[in-house]
């Protein structure tokens, strides 16, 4: 985790590093006693991207509701005549979820098929269109689910960051959502 003390404080570590804006930020967060660090530098994203067990999105589209204490802490820093680039949802999204498996069907045996006669073929093939939707349906459900999973994953932990004009990346705020 980093200091913001020593962000603030020391000059050889930040006065070519962070911009005025960036330790205008910290001094705010500072000040209203918020958890706020600078997390590295980086451009502006311009689209998601995944690094590890992270996604991290442009706020402009991600649909991730934000608490009111985030909004509160974006228009202070509004107030206070901090303007950052832009705003990007960290989210953590671990890839642990095994792609689903696909058993085959057992094969028919068409000679006994033949020898049972016609009524049969048409019970059969009652019964193979029922099988085949009933395992359409497990399968198209085995695919929806890890999305669901996936999906449920995308926003366990989210955090707040604003990309500061020297591309610093600060975090504003984090939660968990319920």
């Amino acid at each position: 985790m980093n200091d913001i003390n020593y962000q603030l404080t020391d000059k050889r570590a930040t006065e070519s590093v962070l911009g005025h804006q960036t330790k205008q930020l910290l001094v705010l967060g500072r000040e209203n006693h918020w958890p706020i660090q600078v997390l590295g530098k980086a451009p502006m994203l311009k689209q998601p991207v995944r690094i590890q067990d992270w996604l991290l999105v442009p706020s402009t589209m991600d649909s991730t509701a934000l608490p009111d204490q985030a909004i509160q802490r974006i228009k202070t820093l509004y107030q206070a005549g901090i303007r950052p680039q832009g705003f990007v949802m960290v989210h953590e999204a671990p890839l642990q979820l095994k792609a689903p498996t696909i058993q085959e069907k057992p094969k028919v045996d068409k000679q006994m098929l033949k020898k049972i006669g016609g009524a049969a073929v048409g019970l059969a093939a009652i019964t193979g269109s029922l099988v085949v939707a009933v395992g359409i349906a497990i399968i198209g459900g085995l695919l929806i689910l890890p999305a669901g999973l996936l999906a449920a994953a995308v926003i366990i932990d989210p955090i707040l960051v604003a990309v500061m004009p020297d591309d610093s990346w600060v975090e504003i705020d984090r939660w968990d959502i319920e």
